[in-house]
């Protein structure tokens, strides 16, 4: 029973859901980000990150396995991870080339970026070491809203303690499914908040 919650857990939470997570939530929240764009506009933002960074990559990393270029889909071996963090790289980096071209506030151009570049380490570190993406998603997502809210100047205690949760049980599911080490657990966690905090640390300097 708890390694069928475990796989629910990792695939609610997958790390290519973040973002996604992170825009709908930063819209949730009522401050300049959500005031300052149209309905009709988050949705097609939404849409765009949506297929950008999860249904395209899902759709490639499909097409691996199914021409026996991966050996499974939970990519527990972490060759398996190299061709499909290439191709997140891809379609991410493709997505904050797109965006660049529209007005937005500079928080959604953040995300992005931070996204991208969280992906990219993940990638280097990987040829020596199988840190736990799923903890960089969320600890990416953790980094992004403290950072917000230190930017914006918004309490967002509440929204930060569910996230410190849910990367509790996230924690739980990758190690409950045997897929890391708690080193390699507690590494992803840390980079994630670590270089989305960082990252929006240069934004406020730029503020």
């Amino acid at each position: 029973m708890e390694k069928v919650l475990a796989r629910i857990i990792s695939i609610l939470f997958h790390p290519l859901l973040m973002s996604t997570y992170g825009l709908l939530i930063l819209f949730q929240i009522k401050t300049y980000v959500s005031y300052s764009i149209p309905l009709k506009a988050k949705l097609t933002l939404l849409g765009l990150i949506f297929i950008n960074t999860v249904v395209l990559p899902v759709i490639m990393i499909y097409f691996l396995k199914m021409r026996g270029l991966i050996s499974d889909f939970q990519m527990e071996n972490k060759k398996d991870r190299i061709i499909p963090y290439i191709i997140t790289i891809i379609f991410y980096f493709s997505t904050f080339y797109i965006l660049r071209k529209f007005q937005l506030p500079s928080v959604i151009y953040f995300i992005v970026l931070g996204s991208t570049c969280l992906v990219i380490l993940a990638l280097v570190i990987n040829f020596w070491w199988k840190i736990s993406a799923h903890m960089i998603g969320i600890g990416g997502l953790l980094g992004t809203f403290t950072g917000i809210s230190i930017y914006l100047s918004i309490n967002m205690g509440v929204l930060i303690a569910a996230m410190v949760l849910i990367a509790g049980f996230i924690g739980f599911a990758r190690l409950k499914l045997n897929s890391h080490t708690q080193a390699q657990v507690y590494s992803g966690f840390i980079l994630g908040v670590g270089f989305m905090g960082f990252l929006f640390y240069l934004l406020l300097l730029r503020a």
